[in-house]
């Protein structure tokens, strides 16, 4: 944490890092720690598309967390 809290957008990281509070789901979205943001429930259909990609290149990987991302 020591890393990467000082280098987030805004003062987010030096409030996480000083007050402890934890982000949890669309909040580390926001926060620019995360990039995709999947529902918990979609999670297993995720994992088995992943696992079935014949050839999982950069581009196919980031078109199917694209598909399965929550707006």
């Amino acid at each position: 944490g020591g890393y990467f809290l000082p280098r987030l957008s805004g003062r987010i990281g030096y409030y996480l890092a000083l007050t402890g509070f934890r982000l949890k789901g669309r909040d580390v979205l926001k926060a620019g720690i995360a990039t995709h943001f999947v529902e918990s429930e979609k999670l297993p259909a995720l994992e088995k598309d992943l696992i079935a990609l014949k050839s999982p290149s950069t581009e196919n990987i980031a078109d199917l967390l694209n598909s399965y991302h929550a707006k």
